[in-house]
Parts: structure tokens; sequence; C-alpha cells
């Protein structure tokens, strides 16, 4: 059994996918895993924005707290430049 589907865009759209596949050196499926990849990662840290954003207006006492962890965090994993 096969993982692949099939996906019907206008012809506009899949020329432009393979000029930019060529450019790269990749196939047009390639270079759809690699976009799809990226896209859910940008959203994926566009949410996560969304969210301290929302959690920095909500309750300025958890954003500081928030920020404090990351501090703490921070300050026990980093070498001293002197060591």
């Amino acid at each position: 059994m096969s993982d692949l589907t099939s996906l019907k865009v206008p012809i506009g759209v899949r020329d432009r996918f393979a000029t930019v596949a060529k450019v790269r050196g990749l196939t047009v499926r390639a270079l759809l895993d690699q976009l799809s990849r990226e896209l859910a990662d940008a959203t994926l840290m566009e949410q996560a924005a969304r969210q301290m954003s929302q959690l920095h207006e909500a309750d300025p006492d958890a954003w500081d707290d928030y920020l404090a962890e990351g501090r703490h965090w921070e300050e026990a994993t980093v070498e001293p430049l002197d060591a």
C-alpha cells in the first residue's frame, strides 16, 4: 500500500513549485516536504509567541515568574567564560 496521495493544484502553482524545486536542486516532492515542515515550525512558533504575549498581558506576575525561571535555568546551564 502506498503512503502517497495526489493533490490537484492549478497549473501555474505546479509550475512555480517546479521552478523553485529545480533552482534549489530538489524534487517537487522534496520541496513540498521542506516547505510544509518549515510552515509547521513557524506556525508553532507564532502560536507560542501569541500565548506568551497573552500571558504577559493577562498575568504580569506569572510572566515575571516565567522569566525568572528561564534566567535560573540559563544561569544553571551556562559555563563561566573563565572556566
